[in-house]
């Protein structure tokens, strides 16, 4: 994959320097700098603003990195406030005719990007601020730039460590002082000090233990602790150090017990070609961490490495979904329009014309949509429907959503059907997202309009925990935002490889959202691979279940002699380091009910998808029992809550569609239906389904089953 050409976001501190070390590392190329700097008033330049969003404090050695890097440096005034003072940030916002600083990026990147027609991306030092992160990322994505920060929850991956960036630097030379503390019990006795340096990290550690606030960033000043200027690095990145004397930094007090360096005067000193560092040695996070390592060394060993297609599709499957759609359930929090279809020559046009029906005729505002359903006849129809889609996302995080193609499952002349969740306006205003745009080593980017979760506000009438739709997870690799090659592995073991991919990345969502309890899984599977669907299917039944049983835990520091080759190169080691920035896994009592549905296709071809629901906020206990009914296996998720037991959620598995009378199900709940046969129009009426056409299904013992209806208190 051709590397990009990037612009560099320098604001002079130790994370945007560092950022660009990792952005060539990854085989792109820094062809330019980037800064903003406080406006002149009076004719005189303030040496640090309050800036929600930019640091400004050591503005006037921001020139000399222009020859310190020997990259050409482009700069503007910062104008404007924090007007929009939300977490998240979408587009220009204006309260009285003031403009939001965030907007001053704006003719910044348009001045490099017509001085260097090249640039197509622009990288940042975001760590865990969700501020800083989604305003970059939304001036990158309105001038067509990619978003970069490869920085973000560095200290919650591997090694776990708060001061694992700052350890990373050290190793890579780079030199980044002190020049501001304002809190967190740092006084002036640590301005001028190299923050990567072992003493300085030691001592930063213990004034924050002191606090009670280390393991949340405070230890890399995430909090606004301390602010630092960048003065070295290695080499070839940097080609001239830059020396402050003495006499040139003046200890400047604030108020609260701040202090602040005012540089009066810097001068660059050559650096001599080494060879002592390469981006080659630059340590990055593994693609997999601890626990999923230790899953992936499991499964390798239980995978089904059979050859043959011997239970293959041989027949074309039929329509299995009524053309009519657009049936509806409301609960108290929520209205579902399901199985939403228009007429139209093409996917594009019919999903112009659901979305024009959905907002116009039902009166539903886009930014009320929690999550999302798309399916499609051909998944290379994908790009116009999310064009037509996402045209009416204009607001911060647009809706979760799974996206999966149907085939000939679908109604004849029907080439995209739509299900939504709209939350009743006095819920869509209290519902948080997730939406990360830029590539990271965390979590795949969003690649169009989707929010990676949707987190419901809580509800204090039912005390039932909160929900947390979670998009559809493919196998990505973060950095890259490619699939991983199959290099020396089976076909067999490479399916498992991304199974077990495609699940870190939804486990790193719900871990980043609090999630506490997944109520469920769908591994959606295609039907175009070379594995058999047996193989298949027992893989990623096995992949969750042995994410919910192997625990975080130290690992010896030793390579096994059966860590595959393949392993080592695409996902480096499997040694394990547990410090107090692991986040809580996700562990319920019990396994949590997991089916899979083979479908036509997946987004980009991929082979497998990941989709669940989580829940947070859940203090009582949760387990999962199985039951046999008869005709039909059901599996629930009970919740305790107060002195009772709740049904939160859970799925009814039969070997018939003629069978679905006999279930019973909740009225209250909301269903999903994963089909291979066509449903009782009776049935349909009476529960309102969101119904999944698949070409197979099997329940969570790997049997082959004709109807899986999930269901859930929403």
């Amino acid at each position: 994959m051709p590397g990009l050409k990037v612009v560099a976001l320098i604001s002079g501190g130790k994370d945007s320097f560092f950022s660009i070390l990792h952005c060539n590392a990854n085989g792109h190329e820094v062809v330019a700098l980037a800064n903003l700097h406080p406006p002149t008033q009076d004719g005189e330049r303030s040496e640090d603003i309050d800036s929600y969003m930019y640091q400004t404090i050591g503005h006037t050695v921001i020139p000399l990195y222009e020859q310190a890097l020997g990259l050409p440096l482009y700069r503007q005034e910062i104008l404007g406030g924090a007007v929009d003072q939300n977490k998240s940030y979408a587009s220009p916002a204006a309260v009285q005719g003031e403009q939001d600083e965030t907007e001053s990026l704006v003719p910044l990147l348009r001045k490099v990007m017509a001085a260097h027609p090249e640039v197509n991306a622009v990288c940042t030092g975001a760590i865990l601020s969700d501020y800083q992160r989604t305003r970059v990322e939304s001036v990158a994505i309105r001038l067509g730039l990619v978003p970069l920060s490869y920085l973000w929850q560095y200290p919650f991956l591997p090694p776990y460590a708060e001061t694992s960036l700052l350890d990373d630097m050290a190793a890579a030379g780079q030199d980044a002082r002190i020049i501001k503390v304002a809190s967190g019990g740092l006084d002036d006795g640590f301005l001028w000090e190299n923050v990567a340096s072992y003493r300085t990290k030691t001592r930063l550690v213990r004034a924050m233990e002191r606090f009670g606030i280390i393991g949340d960033g405070a230890a890399l000043g995430e909090g606004g602790e301390f602010e630092t200027l960048a003065i070295e690095g290695p080499w070839p990145l940097w080609k001239n150090s830059i020396q402050i004397e003495d006499g040139d930094r003046v200890i400047v007090a604030g108020e609260a017990g701040a202090a602040s360096l005012k540089i009066k005067g810097a001068r660059l000193v050559p650096k001599e070609p080494s060879s002592d560092f390469s981006y080659e040695q630059l340590r990055k996070p593994t693609t997999l961490d601890d626990k999923f390592a230790a899953l992936a060394l499991k499964l390798k060993f239980s995978v089904d490495d059979t050859s043959g297609s011997s239970d293959e599709l041989s027949e074309k499957k039929e329509a299995l979904s009524s053309a009519s759609g657009w049936t509806k359930q409301t609960t108290d929090t929520c209205t579902i329009i399901s199985n939403a279809m228009a007429e139209g020559a093409s996917a594009g046009e019919q999903m112009t014309i659901i979305m024009t029906q959905l907002t116009k005729d039902h009166n539903i505002k886009p930014s009320s949509i929690a999550f999302t359903t798309i399916l499609l006849r051909s998944m290379s129809e994908f790009g116009a429907v999310n064009l037509a889609y996402g045209s009416h996302f204009t607001t911060p995080n647009p809706p979760a959503r799974v996206t999966i193609a149907c085939g000939s499952s679908l109604p004849a002349d029907v080439h995209v059907s739509l299900s939504v969740i709209v939350l009743h306006d006095e819920v869509a205003a209290l519902k948080q997202g997730l939406h990360v745009q830029s590539r990271s080593y965390w979590a795949p980017a969003n690649i169009g309009p989707y929010s990676q979760a949707i987190t419901m506000p809580p509800s204090p009438e039912t005390q039932i925990p909160q929900l947390v739709h979670i998009a559809g997870q493919i196998p990505l690799h973060a950095p890259t935002m490619e699939f991983p090659e199959q290099g020396y592995m089976s076909p067999t073991q490479h399916f498992a490889a991304q199974a077990t991919l495609s699940l870190q990345h939804l486990w790193r969502i719900a871990q980043i959202t609090h999630v506490t309890n997944f109520l469920g899984a769908v591994a959606f599977i295609s039907s175009t691979s070379f594995v058999p669907a047996s193989s298949r299917v027992a893989t990623a039944l096995r992949t969750w279940k042995l994410a919910h049983e192997v625990p975080v835990t130290d690992a010896e520091d030793e390579e096994s002699e059966d860590v595959d080759v393949w392993d080592r190169q695409q996902f480096g080691s499997t040694g394990t380091v547990k410090t107090s920035t692991q986040r809580r896994d996700i562990v319920n009592a019990s396994v949590p009910p997991c089916f899979v549905a083979e479908v036509e296709g997946l987004p980009r071809d991929a082979v497998v998808e990941w989709a669940s629901t989580g829940v947070k906020g859940c203090e009582g206990a949760v387990q999962t029992k199985e039951t046999k009914e008869g005709v039909c296996t059901r599996q629930t998720l009970d919740i305790k809550v107060g002195l009772e037991e709740v049904t939160m959620a859970g799925w009814v598995a039969v070997d018939s569609v003629d069978e679905l009378s006999k279930v019973e199900i909740p009225s209250s709940y909301v269903c999903t239906v994963y089909t291979t046969q066509i449903l009782p129009e009776a049935w349909v009426k009476q529960r309102q389904p969101t119904i999944v056409p698949c070409y197979r299904l099997w329940d969570g013992q790997g049997v082959k089953v004709a109807v899986v209806v999930t269901y859930r208190q929403q």
